[in-house]
């Protein structure tokens, strides 16, 4: 039976093709279990098959469930080294419809839902049983509805992971812009950026400012300091409080600005 140009796949042959893959698989491992007697009658009733599933008459349904049994029963017992690509053509036929659907067709990474998609059938298809039989209905297990639902599944995974992927982004997006936009009285090692933890104003410097921040206890990470408006800061100085402030892992800014109302810290 020709498989590669088909658009439409009976379920009973799609089954048939699924049960001969694992039993392929099953072959490498116990090449006592080849068996190809059945083959050739399997491909006869395969096409046979088709030309009836396009009748829905009803005095052909017993024939046509008597050539469903007589496939399944075949390929169970078949184990030939049969070609993969018959039954990967059905898979790709199957995993392109299910694209189409307006569920999945909007993704701009279809590509990476088929190809996990793929992965997932070839993990999972020895399990599927083909004997299984519905409680309720009795009837034995589509493959069409097996290879379906790990289609679905391997899309909604590889959308869940995307969706995971963009929210991380935008978290670190906004964190990022939070950290460059932060106002310098606030805290880089809070996830929420709360205010320093001490707010301090030098009003009156006897001797230098460097002096003043050295009697602040390094135990003390996030500071600001406002000093007054007519100190002016040399270079010298300005070198010595930065190394300072770093060697104690001290996060420090240092205002200049005119105060009005002077409160001295305590520890100062």
């Amino acid at each position: 039976m020709k498989t590669k140009n088909i658009n439409y796949l009976p379920e009973i042959i799609l089954n048939s093709e699924l049960v001969l893959f694992n039993n392929s698989k099953l072959l490498k491992k116990d090449n006592s279990l080849y068996n190809n007697t059945h083959i050739k009658e399997i491909e006869k009733l395969r096409d046979e098959y088709t030309i009836l599933d396009y009748s829905n008459d009803i005095g052909l349904q017993v024939k046509k469930k008597e050539i469903r049994d007589k496939i399944r029963n075949m390929s169970i017992d078949t184990y030939i080294d049969r070609d993969p690509n018959i039954f990967g053509d059905m898979v790709l036929l199957v995993i392109n419809r299910l694209a189409t659907s307006s569920k999945f067709s909007r993704y701009t990474y279809l590509s990476e839902m088929k190809s996990l998609a793929i992965q997932h059938i070839l993990l999972y298809t020895h399990k599927f049983d083909p004997l299984r039989q519905s409680k309720i209905t009795e009837q034995y297990v589509s493959a069409f509805a097996y290879l379906t639902t790990t289609i679905h599944n391997a899309f909604v995974a590889t959308i869940n992971t995307n969706n995971q992927e963009k929210d991380k982004a935008k978290e670190d997006f906004i964190e990022t812009q939070k950290l460059f936009h932060r106002d310098h009285n606030q805290s880089t090692y809070d996830p929420d950026y709360t205010t320093a933890q001490e707010e301090i104003h030098i009003c009156n410097i006897e001797s230098d400012l460097f002096s003043e921040i050295k009697k602040i206890p390094v135990t003390t990470e996030d500071i600001k300091i406002i000093y007054p408006f007519e100190y002016k800061i040399l270079i010298d100085e300005y070198h010595d409080i930065t190394n300072y402030t770093q060697l104690n892992k001290m996060t420090t800014t240092i205002v200049r600005e005119e105060v009005q109302e002077c409160i001295s810290n305590p520890e100062t």
